[in-house]
């Protein structure tokens, strides 16, 4: 689904089944590994499982509910810095080579705070279902589907 035109309920309610599809997909793929090796970084240029969970919701949390969900609170601000990457106008981020050194927030965190974005994107949603908002989304998408890829490649 491109960026949704002239976005409708029944798109916007489209979009929110798509959203748990993507973001239960994510999930769905780390469901054989145990908490210990989610924190694993088997080399430097690549990023843990953990983290990667963890990324793809600070991305939903920064771009999409901090700035257009006037009520949204970010779940934990020292996430802001831990799960950036290369993202430089959207503050510091943690080194790639030494993710696999982040033990917390543990791996039940990371899910809890995938399940308060998830929910905010939703609330998010019903409350407002405009171009942009569908549009942001749509892109936090892509981005964790990019972010799938990664995760089957290591």
């Amino acid at each position: 689904m491109a960026a949704v035109a002239g976005t409708t309920q029944a798109t916007a309610d489209q979009l929110a089944i798509r959203f748990d599809a993507v973001r239960r997909r994510t999930l769905d793929l780390c469901q054989s590994l145990a908490p210990e090796d989610c924190v694993v970084q088997s080399m430097p240029d690549v990023s843990p499982t953990k983290w990667h969970l963890a990324h793809v919701t600070w991305f939903f949390e920064t771009f999409v509910l901090t700035p257009r969900a006037s009520s949204y609170r970010p779940y934990d601000d020292s996430f802001a810095h831990l799960f950036n990457s290369y993202y430089n106008t959207a503050g510091t981020m943690h080194t790639r080579a030494k993710r696999g050194l982040i033990t917390r927030p543990t791996l039940d965190t990371v899910v809890a705070y995938r399940a308060h974005v998830d929910a905010a994107v939703h609330t998010l949603l019903e409350s407002d279902p405009s171009d942009e908002i569908a549009a942001l989304i749509e892109l936090g998408l892509q981005h964790e589907q990019q972010h799938q890829e990664l995760l089957l490649t290591d």
